[in-house]
């Protein structure tokens, strides 16, 4: 059985080798490292996992993978860099772009076929268990997503706005010392991302749809509203629309967070007069100038 292998990168050689001595492990297809191009490849091609084959990147190549990360979360599909161990040095430094599996050259091309091979097996093997366990049953999760299957848990919030504790007292506060900011976003590793840039000094809640965000908000206190732009179900615009409607949900500060690439989504979010946005991979100084800018 083959598997099949989305490439991109500077590595000219390293992809040639995919072509040429993986052909009977791989079926291979290259893309350029433009977002669309890699998000269309997806789309129809649907690969088993994405290599991106590493030599002088620049920033904003790295960026754009940052961004493409969040697609293969998505769908499914691991991430993997090959390169020598400063190319996955400065990978590392980007927020987002970190694989999850990564290949330290040098590497002979057997090794690096068995290495890739297990891998996908494996994470093939996980999305089978993930879908067959008892928990993603109890709580009827489809399970096409083992990316997001424990972010899914986050639905335990519709049980606290029917607490007696909150109709009997309102929402929740927050902690003196502690601004709260809710995350919403239906991808788990901007969720972690913000949380590594923010635990420290605030209280990150987070929701994955905006249905649990607007439960939530029900149900809590919040100092500001990190919101994903474009969410399946119910997306950015829709839940600030709901927002807006409480007369006491309005008045929290919402920041829009955009694909570095949807320029006219980035042009229609201003348009909702939010209180700002952040481009995606989020940048960590842009992040904690625009919470002191609006909270602090």
């Amino acid at each position: 059985m083959k598997y099949k292998v989305l490439l991109a990168g500077n590595s000219k050689k390293l992809i040639s080798n995919f072509f040429l001595q993986m052909d009977f492990a791989f079926e291979c297809v290259t893309s350029s490292v433009i977002f669309d191009d890699l998000k269309n490849h997806v789309q129809y091609f649907k690969p088993d996992i994405f290599i991106y084959c590493m030599r002088a990147e620049t920033r904003d190549d790295l960026v754009t993978i940052a961004s493409f990360h969040d697609i293969l979360g998505k769908n499914d599909i691991p991430f993997a860099a090959i390169g020598d161990s400063v190319s996955l040095d400065f990978a590392a430094k980007i927020p987002n772009c970190v694989p999850e599996l990564s290949i330290k050259l040098p590497m002979s091309t057997t090794d690096m076929e068995d290495t890739i091979t297990r891998f996908i097996k494996k994470h093939k093997a996980f999305l089978s268990s993930a879908a067959d366990s008892p928990l993603s049953k109890a709580l009827d999760i489809n399970a096409n997503s083992a990316f997001d299957t424990l972010a899914k848990l986050d639905t335990a919030l519709e049980k606290i706005e029917n607490t007696s504790e909150n109709k009997e007292n309102g929402r929740q506060p927050e902690s003196p010392d502690r601004h709260r900011i809710l995350v919403v976003d239906d991808a788990t590793i901007i969720h972690k991302t913000i949380k590594a840039y923010l635990d420290t000094r605030y209280e990150v809640a987070t929701a994955i749809s905006g249905k649990i965000a607007l439960r939530f908000l029900n149900a809590k206190e919040v100092s500001l509203i990190l919101l994903d732009y474009e969410m399946p179900d119910m997306n950015g615009p829709q839940v600030l629309e709901e927002i807006r409607k409480d007369p006491y949900l309005a008045t929290i500060p919402v920041v829009f967070l955009t694909g570095i690439n949807d320029v006219e989504k980035t042009k229609n979010a201003l348009a909702l007069k939010p209180q700002g946005y952040l481009l995606k991979p989020v940048d960590k100084e842009s992040l904690l100038a625009k919470i002191k800018e609006l909270v602090d």
